[in-house]
């Protein structure tokens, strides 16, 4: 079904697909698989839902993105968010580096979107969302992915924020900012910033993560503007 399909049955689908979440029948469709290049010439695995589905995924992350935003994400943390983006990761860097911080740990996360399970995702959902008929559908509809952080799916890029959201707990001390999977941690000292590039990296081996050994340094004296690149 084309979104132009949608349209023109929406007075009989969309009334269908409400009496089935209700009622706790819906379940998802089937994925059209592929592969797409990226900015950087990469391959990405990609699982592109049905319509009907893309409505769902869209409605539960309209249903609780408020309260993941209000309450699992720190507010050093931009990208993926809304009306948060890399011009406000810039702001809090140069307010960092302005008062004198002026080395940086700079970590990449690699590979964001592996490794992940239903039953873990969801878990990380029952900590901030406690609707019980919520969190079966969750369930439900990531169980109809190939994996819950999957790119193509309506929830990827809240997904990769909630796994991401693990690693940030125990760096709320750090003088640190976070834009989508770019950590970077300001400190006066050489060594300041390299005890805070280990803090990073150990936070995210908690989660079976690692920094990108091509695009994770410590940088000095740095430029706010030559933070949080694509492939930088």
């Amino acid at each position: 079904m084309t979104w132009r399909d949608l349209r023109q049955q929406a007075g009989v689908v969309l009334p269908n697909l409400a009496a089935q979440l209700a009622a706790g029948t819906w379940r998802p469709g089937p994925l059209r698989e592929l592969t797409i290049p990226t900015y950087t010439g990469k391959s990405l695995p990609t699982a592109i839902p049905t319509v009907v589905d893309r409505l769902v995924h869209r409605a539960v992350r309209n249903a609780v993105e408020p309260a993941l935003d209000a309450r699992a994400f720190a507010d050093w943390v931009s990208g993926y968010r809304p009306r948060r983006n890399r011009n406000t990761a810039l702001r809090q860097a140069a307010g960092h580096l302005a008062a004198g911080h002026r080395y940086v740990a700079d970590i990449d996360a690699a590979r964001v979107s592996d490794g992940v399970d239903v039953d873990e995702t969801v878990h990380w959902f029952a900590e901030y969302i406690h609707d019980g008929a919520c969190l079966r559908l969750l369930r439900t509809l990531l169980a109809g992915l190939p994996s819950p952080v999957i790119p193509g799916s309506g929830l990827a890029p809240l997904l990769i924020n909630l796994r991401l959201s693990q690693v940030d707990k125990p760096l709320s001390d750090l003088r640190i900012v976070r834009f989508a999977d770019n950590y970077c941690a300001f400190a006066e000292t050489m060594a300041g910033a390299e005890k805070s590039f280990w803090r990073i990296s150990d936070a995210m081996a908690a989660v079976r993560l690692e920094p990108n050994a091509a695009k994770s340094r410590i940088r000095r004296g740095a430029n706010a503007e030559d933070l949080f690149l694509i492939d930088g």
